[in-house]
């Protein structure tokens, strides 16, 4: 921790440009700062990282890139905000903001894909992505329509739900009911 303190006593106040040796002095001294591994940050992390840093005795504040939710398919990384006090040997991180890594996937208009689902439903047509029943009720199968794998969890489940929402809607109002989840039957049965 003095190496670190040293290095601040000899440079201005204000932003620093170049983290130069910082990363690796406070990455050295990290697991003795109170609260430090708040947000699951790990000395490593620190090097070659630490992005808008800047220096107000004794206050060192930085941004950090977090990538966490990318290994869950996320194209956002978390923007953590550490403020080190070097007199208390504290830190304390805020998050909230992100940035985005790659470009989200375009949203996807599911009105004209639900129209021509129920258009064969209403038909009574046969097609890979519908299983009809001897009842007369009839499956839409999803995963043939919306497949996984076709984008991340997240937007994948939010395209589904509108498209269910929107398949229902259309059938409701010709005289169709949803019997379970995916699962619809004419009304007068």
């Amino acid at each position: 921790m003095q190496q670190l303190v040293e290095y601040l006593r000899s440079i201005p106040p204000g932003q620093i440009a170049n983290a130069g040796p910082l990363d690796s002095l406070l990455a050295n001294c990290w697991n003795e700062l109170h609260s430090a591994t708040a947000g699951g940050m790990q000395p490593s992390k620190l090097l070659g990282r630490m992005e808008s840093i800047s220096w107000k005795p004794p206050m060192l504040s930085f941004t950090i890139e977090r990538h966490g939710g990318t290994v869950l398919g996320s194209t956002r990384a978390e923007l953590q905000y550490w403020q080190v006090n070097v007199e208390t040997r504290s830190a304390t991180c805020s998050t909230g903001r992100h940035r985005q890594l790659v470009p989200m996937q375009p949203k996807l208009n599911v009105e004209p894909i639900a129209a021509e689902i129920v258009s064969l439903i209403l038909n009574r047509q046969q097609d890979s992505r519908l299983k009809w029943n001897s009842d007369g009720s009839v499956r839409v199968l999803i995963g043939e329509i919306l497949p996984s794998g076709s984008a991340v969890k997240q937007t994948l489940e939010g395209r589904r739900k509108r498209f269910r929402r929107e398949v229902e809607q259309l059938l409701t109002t010709r005289g169709w009911r949803k019997v379970r989840p995916n699962i619809y039957a004419p009304a007068d049965d």
